[in-house]
């Protein structure tokens, strides 16, 4: 490897990366930080009560507004991280039930009726595997919760 200086630009460019990084990591301490740092700025400012009443208003609003990007945010995060499971689970998955459907098959050669009709059985249970992880969505997880309430505990 080369001992020479890194580009500037690749440089900044990673800076941004991982201030982006971070930002992200840390989104709502930094919403949060905002908020209180203009309440302190407004509270210490020296306008008149009329000047300061219109300011905390807005600041009300302000903060209900940081609310809402804050869940909103942890909303798609959630949902990206649904995506991403759901894309890691599909491909494994389907990598094991390509297995099982080619040893079933194989087996389906010299099977008797009775074994035939068990390997139909459990390539159609692989199938709806399969087809229940293209469903997976951050809704589908709330309907099992509700209709297995406990059944995941939380530690």
């Amino acid at each position: 490897m080369s001992n020479l200086p890194l580009d500037p630009v690749k440089q900044h460019s990673s800076a941004q990366r991982a201030f982006r990084a971070r930002l992200a990591e840390h989104f709502e301490f930094f919403l949060t930080t905002a908020g209180v740092l203009l309440a302190l700025m407004v509270t210490l400012s020296e306008l008149s009560r009329g000047d300061q009443g219109s300011a905390l208003i807005f600041l009300i609003w302000l903060q209900g507004f940081l609310t809402w990007a804050v869940h909103r945010h942890c909303w798609f995060r959630r949902r990206t991280l649904v995506l991403k499971m759901r894309a890691m689970l599909q491909d494994r998955v389907n990598s094991h039930l390509t297995v099982i459907l080619g040893v079933a098959h194989f087996r389906a050669r010299d099977a008797t009726e009775t074994d035939r009709h068990e390997l139909e059985t459990a390539v159609a249970a692989a199938r709806a595997v399969s087809l229940e992880l293209e469903s997976l969505s951050i809704e589908s997880v709330r309907a099992w919760e509700r209709r297995y309430p406990g059944s995941v505990r939380v530690s």
